[in-house]
């Protein structure tokens, strides 16, 4: 009785939580839209066209990414249509949802060592690091691989947000060696992976990254279908502490296991070529991540 219990008080604390983030859950709508027309082979660039008008902020926000120095294109592009075209659908929607994250790190609030633009930062990160992934060992698409890792850990900004008195708390308990969902859920009564689950679904966000958000700190509970875009967040996180962009400003992820590289095919040399094109990656990041939030 006392674990039923335990589990609908912390059930019970996600929906108020989520009440409270109501702000939050009317983002999407847009971003949901160009994803089911991304997603539709029926789909023409007007109807893409349409969807991104008819918010102007994000169409403001597409331009100027698309003629940043993150693109480095020939020539300005000065129509919206023709950017959607030259970007091609996919990256369209991952723009959108990027521009869409990206308002959430505004505010340059922190703690310690921990800042916004910090976790902003290791987030965009984690995405272009699991779109290499993808790439390399040709498991799932670059552009899910992107999205996936860059959406991983929304459940950390809205307890930051919403709950951050009690957040702090878990930032000053933290060690390198203390798993950080073992801490949240000693505080908070759950860990940002399963608030961000609960989010994504509430969105309606696809299956692959619900499993993403929800299983990137547990991947051998994730479901056998999605599991190599788990394992792929993983090590994306991993990477991103290894190279000293840790989401919370402090390294707190422990080496995957080997399962992970093993299942992703991924051979030593492989590993080797990722590790060395982190750097370079990660700069990109940098820029789209500076893009994003300006």
């Amino acid at each position: 009785m006392r674990m039923r219990l335990t589990e609908q008080s912390s059930e019970s604390r996600l929906e108020r939580l989520f009440s409270r983030i109501s702000e939050v859950s009317s983002l999407p709508s847009v971003a949901l839209q160009i994803i089911e027309l991304a997603n539709d082979p029926k789909t023409g660039a007007d109807d893409l066209l349409e969807a991104v008008r008819s918010d102007p902020a994000l169409a403001m926000r597409l331009m100027r990414t698309v003629n940043s120095s993150y693109y480095a294109l020939d020539e300005k592009v000065s129509d919206l249509k023709q950017a959607i075209m030259l970007l091609g659908f996919n990256e369209v929607r991952n723009l959108a949802l990027t521009a869409y994250m990206a308002q959430l790190f505004k505010d340059t609030a922190g703690h310690g060592p921990y800042t916004r633009r910090g976790l902003w930062n290791h987030m965009v990160g984690s995405g272009m690091v699991a779109r290499l992934l993808a790439q390399t060992c040709d498991a799932i698409p670059p552009q899910e691989a992107y999205l996936a890792g860059l959406l991983h850990d929304v459940g950390l900004i809205l307890i930051d947000q919403y709950l951050h008195e009690p957040f702090c708390r878990v930032l000053d308990a933290l060690t390198p060696d203390t798993p950080l969902v073992e801490v949240e859920t000693r505080i908070l009564g759950f860990d940002h992976a399963r608030l961000g689950r609960f989010v994504a679904e509430k969105w309606n966000l696809p299956e692959h990254l619900t499993e993403a958000i929800g299983c990137h700190h547990d991947p051998k509970n994730s479901s056998p279908r999605h599991r190599e875009t788990v394992y792929i967040v993983t090590l994306a996180n991993f990477f991103c502490h290894l190279k000293q962009l840790p989401a919370l400003g402090m390294r707190n992820t422990q080496v995957p296991p080997t399962e992970h590289f093993n299942t992703l095919g991924l051979e030593k040399q492989q590993v080797w070529l990722i590790l060395e094109q982190l750097d370079e990656v990660l700069n990109s990041a940098d820029l789209m991540a500076f893009v994003q939030v300006r």
